[in-house]
């Protein structure tokens, strides 16, 4: 058994020497992780903030939570088996990033990620150190945009809160010894599973994979081809990969989703500076508040879309003046209902993409039919949104789980294919999970990772090549 902190020492080395394409290191005497808070019960539970790069290639301070197996007294094996580099699903409200949600006992995904190093039934997940990166824009760099799905820029962050967060680990006076045979892997769902493939990605291209012995990632329902999901939006009728869903052509089953995007690439990708939200979004969808929502960060994706349904009943009135009657709301958002179960009211609102996005870029993207002046305009968010796709473009050396139901029409399932088509000589293993939409598909996922509804998966992924 051996200790971590001659890996520590390789790792910094490998990171000083780190040239991603756009975000390469910036050349500064790097400061350590600080540590914000530190808990010590069945489980070390630690949140720390730590160095890293913007989309400017500037320094900026991010956040990070960290939940650590420990052996109970009567244990025969006192060694941590695995690292889970644990990726947060798409959140709007600061109080559902993983150091705020363990801080104040928040429901969601990072703390349910939070509990498998304690009450997992599989092995290499409970034996773990689980670390959970806030991602730019929430924790501690709260007050900064969030770059909603820029790949390389959110992979580089993540790997630097993993970097940090085994340096923080080694230095705790009751750390345990890794066993021989540790590894690595990177999980999450929805964006998380999107970011979990990038952060594969930037590992494998930056030779960090044996550094720390990464063996794979486990990545569910992700936007791993942006692209692909536009052209369902568009196209899809409720028919597609065999199944029938509710899904309309042209519409969107989760509005707040694109402004997030487009707000993002705005902020980060260089083909789009000095561009605005109005170049891309209508007054109508901009005059609902979204754009003030996504920057408050205050309230969840939830609230928002309860937001969107009282407007399709009462009507809006924007903050110029500007009225928008019920009718009028309800073709922006054509479809609408709400549903209570014993977790509260669920509310359910698709947009209209004509409705949503301006006249010039829907026209664009259909059949390029624009003008070349706005071309220039919309291809640079389209050239953008292509960057950001992880589907081709590297050679994968690591296995790679993927989740997906076939029935998800926010994520659907063309992202997951269009990868397994570029990489045919990929080690991967397919789940066709479920019947439910997106959100439902997430929370079934979430529930299982505590038993052994993915033994065999997690298995394979763990195992020796």
């Amino acid at each position: 058994m051996r200790k971590i902190l001659p890996f520590i020492v390789i790792v910094s080395v490998m990171f000083s020497c780190l040239e991603p394409d756009r975000y390469p290191p910036v050349d500064i005497d790097e400061p350590e992780y600080q540590i914000l808070k530190l808990s010590d019960s069945k489980s070390i539970t630690c949140l720390y903030s730590y160095p890293s790069v913007d989309e400017n290639g500037n320094p900026i301070t991010l956040s990070s939570a960290l939940v650590a197996w420990k052996p109970a007294d009567d244990d025969s094996v006192q060694t941590i088996k695995s690292v889970i580099v644990g990726c947060h699903i798409t959140i709007t409200s600061n109080k559902e990033c993983p150091t705020s949600a363990l801080g104040n006992f928040q429901s969601g995904d990072a703390v349910v990620m939070a509990s498998l190093p304690t009450q997992a039934d599989i092995p290499e997940l409970r034996r773990s150190i689980m670390i959970m990166p806030d991602y730019q824009g929430y924790g501690i760099s709260r007050d900064r945009i969030h770059p909603y799905l820029v790949q390389d820029l959110t992979a580089r962050q993540v790997t630097d809160a993993l970097k940090y967060g085994l340096q923080l680990y080694k230095d705790l006076y009751n750390a345990q010894p890794f066993a021989d045979d540790w590894k690595t892997i990177c999980l999450g769902f929805s964006q998380g599973g999107a970011v979990a493939l990038a952060t594969h990605r930037f590992i494998e291209q930056h030779a960090l994979d044996e550094i720390f012995h990464f063996a794979g990632s486990f990545c569910g329902d992700g936007p791993y081809d942006l692209i692909q999901t536009f052209n369902y939006y568009f196209e899809d009728d409720g028919q597609s990969y065999g199944v029938k869903t509710q899904h309309k052509h042209g519409t969107t089953p989760e509005p707040l989703v694109l402004p997030l995007l487009v707000k993002g690439m705005i902020q980060a990708h260089p083909n789009l500076k000095g561009y605005s939200i109005g170049d891309f979004l209508t007054k109508q969808f901009i005059d609902t508040g979204i754009m003030d929502w996504i920057d408050s960060k205050e309230m969840t994706t939830g609230q928002i879309r309860e937001k969107f349904y009282e407007m399709t009943e009462n009507g809006l009135t924007a903050s110029d003046g500007t009225y928008y009657s019920p009718q009028q709301m309800q073709e922006l958002f054509p479809t609408r209902s709400k549903s209570k179960s014993l977790l509260g009211t669920y509310y359910y609102v698709t947009a209209d993409l004509s409705h949503m996005f301006t006249p010039g870029f829907i026209g664009y993207w259909n059949d390029n039919s624009t003008s070349l002046e706005n071309g220039d305009l919309f291809q640079n968010m389209k050239t953008a949104i292509e960057d950001n796709s992880l589907v081709q473009g590297w050679e994968v050396k690591n296995r790679i789980v993927f989740l997906h139901s076939k029935y998800d029409t926010t994520v659907p399932l063309g992202n997951y294919n269009e990868f397994a088509a570029n990489h045919p000589e990929a080690q991967i293993r397919f789940i066709a999970y479920g019947k439910d939409d997106h959100e439902m598909t997430g929370t079934k996922f979430f529930l299982s990772l505590s038993g052994t509804t993915f033994l065999e998966d997690f298995t394979w992924l763990f195992a020796e090549k």
